[in-house]
């Protein structure tokens, strides 16, 4: 069965801006902006939500249950000096509004925040980590 050119034409459009919607829908699900903060060393040595001891000198992050699943790798780059580090998401945990992350203080000390406590960071999810359900985040 032979397409019409004007079907043709319209089904090439379509897979091309339909991948763009997809690629596009996919990389923003993937990074996202806002405020980190950093542990307190009165934390180091607790248990964290992925059964492991929190250590203060590791690169490791807490988050929002729904955002990033435990075992995400993601890369954190703090927006006021474009230093960059990859961190492991293993923790949980109620974070104020507007924050994204609560990083170990060793992540806060190669982002050059530790003495701010605060930074504007860009989050980029470098692997995602299984979801508690055992799945794939969507």
């Amino acid at each position: 069965m032979a397409l019409s050119t004007k079907k043709f034409k319209f089904l090439l459009l379509l897979m091309f801006f339909g991948a763009q919607a997809i690629s596009s829908l996919a990389s923003a699900h993937q990074t996202a902006v806002g405020t980190a903060s950093f542990y307190a060393e009165r934390f180091h040595g607790r248990k964290t939500a992925s059964g492991e001891r929190y250590n203060m000198h590791d690169l490791t992050a807490a988050t929002v249950h729904s955002r990033y699943p435990l075992g995400s790798i993601l890369r954190v780059t703090n927006l006021g000096n474009d230093r960059s580090v990859e961190v492991r998401v293993n923790d949980r945990g109620p974070l104020p509004r507007g924050r994204v992350l609560d990083l170990s203080k060793r992540a806060a000390t190669e982002l050059g925040f530790l003495h701010a406590g605060l930074a504007r960071v860009k989050v980029e999810v470098l692997r995602w980590g299984r979801s508690e359900s055992g799945n794939e985040p969507s």
